[in-house]
């Protein structure tokens, strides 16, 4: 699951949500370490409940979150038949001398569809997100995930600060603009881009898989998202 997907499922359906912006930074912060520092992962034996104040509680609390839902996720039902329909989907598209692994688009393509249909069901909520995640203290953040992970992580604050700044989730209000993402994440596992008319094909693609899930993301979600225990 990505980035609205998480915040959706800790803040909309998780009742023990704390209302801080850290807590929103921690729902997506397991994912950005693996940018700031490939082979480093935020692990649930690695949160600890000695920190001192209100925003590192609240951000183990999101990345507790994001681990559990992610785990859950990724086991139910309802993200096996969608993954499905995505494979389907693309062996139809017509792409042309693309060199990509079909399994690993199928996978983003669910989460980043995801993403699009709660956006367009809720147009307000990226905003809400973003203002969430840039009120956090990014310094006070890299400092708590050094300490869990225990090793230096000199490039996360700029990390978080360049997907502040980027905002790139409210592309997904169009089908491109979500193409477009998962074109450079499949670049970035040192894939084929999708260009030109493996481009437009991929739009096609995603509108089918979004217009798929929209009615289904109740069940996506609620299959996946368990209260936080971590804060009493």
């Amino acid at each position: 699951m990505n980035f609205l997907a998480h915040y959706y499922a800790a803040t909309r359906l998780q009742t023990a949500a704390a209302p801080l912006p850290a807590y929103a930074v921690g729902t997506a912060l397991p994912d950005f370490l693996s940018l700031a520092a490939p082979r480093t992962r935020l692990r649930l034996p690695l949160l600890g409940q000695s920190s001192a104040t209100a925003a590192d509680l609240a951000l183990t609390a999101g990345v507790f979150s994001h681990l559990t839902t992610d785990t859950a996720f990724h086991k139910s039902p309802a993200f096996a038949e969608a993954q499905v329909l995505a494979s389907r989907l693309l062996k139809q598209a017509g792409f042309i001398g693309i060199r990509v692994r079909r399994f690993f688009v199928a996978h983003i393509l669910v989460e980043l569809a995801l993403d699009a249909a709660l956006l367009r069901s809720d147009p307000a909520l990226g905003e809400e997100f973003y203002a969430a995640f840039g009120a956090a203290d990014f310094g006070s953040i890299a400092l708590w995930t050094e300490d869990a992970v225990s090793r230096p992580l000199p490039d996360l604050p700029y990390v978080l600060e360049r997907f502040a700044d980027a905002r790139y989730l409210l592309h997904y209000h169009s089908n491109d603009g979500v193409a477009e993402g998962l074109s450079r994440l499949c670049i970035r596992a040192r894939q084929d881009g999708f260009e030109e008319e493996n481009f437009t094909h991929l739009s096609c693609v995603v509108g089918e898989m979004v217009s798929s899930l929209r009615p289904q993301m109740a069940a996506l979600l609620s299959e996946a998202a368990h209260p936080p225990t971590i804060l009493k």
